[in-house]
């Protein structure tokens, strides 16, 4: 059925790319990633639909033995975001199936259709059995009660998260008092670090794709980028470039780069944050304005402490840039903050790039990478105020399975080892 699956949805990408362009104003690209990485998802799941979930223990009875069994939780309740939605429907429900578990699917009122219906339509036309792929979708003004009706739902034994830090703090008390698992994959502010060795051509190139991605509306988007001093100016100008000549249009277009913010209020946070960083002091390189809710890709430097571009997440098409002398401060800045989901260190030198991102303290680092990316089989998580849980691979499997001891005592079921 997940095999199944996974074909439909390359099948239908180009009904699906168009509901994606019109739903959340993603571009080409955007859409492409979503439908590949959700399909590479499902064919994961497939492959771990026959992992092993269980192992036989040495018993002090020599006529026993023990039994650690991993068994289906139950009912999986997965809270999706509209900015990814199908490859995060994917990632939340799709090993939880193969594991057999149900799924109740919550997307984003902002994305009903993207975030919840759309997966749920192939994984019932693959073959999925009546019950087993729900949808639970409200209007803006229900969806707390909603939410934390279906958390606090003695029959929902494990939740999945994925969204803003505050949010996930509600979620996890109404999880914490009900007892119930919970993943929380949250927010960031997340770094790039250009040592003074990289190069600085492919170093651009890594943070325009990392900063403006779905205009910058991804959770493990550069947020800032921290520089070796005497690379500072150099980069600074070509990042500044690269951002000015980006495609900002219609999503349905080949031809866009960066499409639609989400709404018009997170346009008009966009100016605002912009604007106020560039009153306290802050230098604009390129961008800062927006018509409707077409942001311009934006580059700013020299971005004031008590800013709150300077410590908030901005979700919008924006970066900033700062100078570091040495190594010690750049990592000092990278780790000064709550957040802690995604980094990315670029260096010609893998080694030293290497021994940098072990002192980053994140759930993930990208080294010689941009920012923006995952992988099915691998697990990812935040850590600190970026939430708590990993999804991927074998970390989904110890996710959605509830372990289990058997001490099997006067039997010959089976040998004690």
């Amino acid at each position: 059925m997940l095999l199944r699956a996974a074909d439909l949805l390359e099948a239908d990408f180009s009904r699906n790319r168009d509901s994606l362009a019109l739903e959340v104003g993603a571009v080409r690209g955007w859409a492409e990633m979503n439908t590949a990485e959700a399909a590479a998802t499902l064919r994961e799941a497939a492959g771990l639909a026959s992992s092993p979930l269980g192992s036989v223990l040495p018993s002090a009875d020599p006529s026993g033995a023990n039994l650690s069994l991993r068994t289906a939780a139950g009912v999986v309740l997965a809270i999706v975001p509209w900015n990814a939605p199908v490859v995060q429907s994917a990632r939340s429900v799709a090993i939880a199936l193969a594991l057999g578990n149900t799924v109740i699917l919550r997307p984003s009122e902002l994305a009903p259709h993207a975030a919840g219906h759309l997966l749920a339509d192939v994984l019932t036309r693959a073959g999925a059995p009546a019950g087993v792929v729900n949808v639970v979708t409200c209007s803006p003004s229900r969806s707390k009660e909603l939410v934390a009706s279906l958390v606090a739902e003695p029959a929902v034994r494990r939740v999945v998260f994925i969204g803003s830090t505050p949010v996930g703090r509600s979620i996890a008390s109404v999880a914490g008092n009900a007892l119930t698992p919970a993943v929380l994959e949250l927010g960031g502010k997340n770094p790039t670090l250009v040592l003074s060795d990289a190069d600085l051509d492919t170093a651009a190139d890594r943070i325009v794709f990392a900063a403006f991605a779905n205009s910058g509306q991804v959770c493990m988007s550069t947020d800032r980028v921290l520089v070796a001093t005497s690379a500072f100016a150099e980069l600074c100008e070509r990042v500044a470039a690269r951002a000015a000549a980006l495609p900002v249009g219609d999503p349905r277009l080949d031809t866009t780069a960066v499409g639609p913010l989400i709404t018009d209020a997170a346009a008009a946070r966009f100016t605002s944050l912009a604007g106020d960083a560039v009153s306290r002091g802050a230098r604009l390189l390129t961008g800062g304005s927006a018509d409707g809710r077409y942001a311009t890709p934006t580059v700013l430097t020299d971005v004031s402490p008590d800013s709150p571009l300077y410590s908030t997440e901005f979700f919008a098409p924006l970066v900033t840039r700062q100078p570091y002398a040495d190594e010690p401060a750049m990592i000092a800045a990278a780790n000064d903050t709550p957040y802690g989901l995604i980094a990315s260190v670029l260096s010609s030198d893998p080694s030293r790039a290497w021994h940098l991102a072990r002192s980053l303290r994140c759930g993930a680092v990208h080294v010689n990478g941009p920012s923006v990316g995952d992988e099915p089989h691998v697990p990812f998580g935040g850590l600190a105020a970026s939430g708590y849980g990993r999804l991927g691979g074998i970390e989904s499997v110890l996710t959605f399975t509830e372990q289990r001891t058997f001490y099997l005592h006067d039997t010959d079921v089976l040998p004690n080892p």
